[in-house]
């Protein structure tokens, strides 16, 4: 009779080499960045669709409304004077910036002490009474008003809204917390896009100061100004300091388009205090 064993089997079979908490983290990077990429296409293509929504039609959308939170100033006469003055400026910059057909801007002064001003749907800006009182020049705060004409004349309010909103349906028939998930995802998305928005942004505002002030000077303290900001940042809304990073590549670049400006021969206008 001829007598049989088993084999033993080898110990490394149907092992792996790796630890069960790399091969989790590596699963699970590869898990995500999958998602980013399909929620960069998502966005972009919602963002990309917004913004074929005709003017016409975001303002019938939003009507006379900023849709976002204003605080009232205290003293109103005085308000009334400086949002007048803001609006002023804005209209002769928007005379230089070939915006849409029947786009016409609508300046907003709200009254808190955080440095702020930001685009928002149906042609609205908004100006904070921190950001106005901390631009050393008339030059410094057209810098900031023709760059939100900028993303107003790209439509990036709309497509902002429009690349949110198609992350948000997407995670809402997956059965996702669409309120928790889509304003994350969405940030971490736009990043890159926001920086790319930034550059157009900020050459927009340079070509439109120069026809206004025949030199870009003063441009570049804006974010001088606005890097030392140590203070709160509170609310929802966007802020320079959040989405108008202050970097050091940003100002060089705006000192560059100012190098041919003379401060003996063309002086920076002061800001009007009325």
């Amino acid at each position: 009779m001829v007598s049989y064993e088993n084999p033993q089997v080898p110990h490394e079979v149907n092992v792996s080499r790796e630890s069960v908490l790399a091969e989790f983290v590596r699963l699970a990077t590869g898990l995500c960045l999958v998602v980013l990429a399909v929620a960069a296409v998502l966005y972009f293509c919602g963002g990309a669709l917004a913004r074929l929504v005709p003017y016409s039609t975001e303002q019938r959308w939003v009507g006379g409304r900023v849709l976002a939170p204003i605080s009232e100033p205290a003293d109103v006469a005085d308000a009334a004077r400086v949002r007048a003055y803001l609006q002023e400026l804005a209209d002769d910059l928007a005379r230089h910036m070939a915006l849409p057909a029947g786009m016409r801007p609508v300046v907003h002064w709200s009254d808190t002490d955080v440095p702020n001003a930001f685009a928002t749907l149906g042609g609205h800006v908004v100006i904070t009474r921190g950001l106005y009182a901390r631009m050393p020049s008339e030059n410094a705060l057209a810098m900031v008003l023709a760059h939100e004409l900028a993303h107003l004349r790209e439509r990036d309010p709309i497509s902002a809204v429009g690349g949110t909103a198609s992350l948000a349906l997407v995670l809402g028939l997956l059965g996702g917390d669409v309120e928790q998930l889509a304003p994350q995802v969405a940030q971490a998305v736009q990043l890159g896009y926001s920086r790319r928005a930034e550059r157009r942004a900020d050459d927009a505002a340079v070509e439109a100061i120069v026809a206004r002030y025949g030199h870009a000077g003063g441009a570049a303290a804006v974010f001088e100004v606005l890097a030392g900001y140590a203070g709160p940042l509170r609310g929802a809304t966007p802020t320079l300091l959040s989405t108008h990073p202050a970097d050091d590549d940003r100002i060089a670049r705006l000192k560059q388009a100012a190098q041919q400006w003379d401060p003996v021969r063309q002086p920076l206008r002061p800001v009007d205090e009325h």
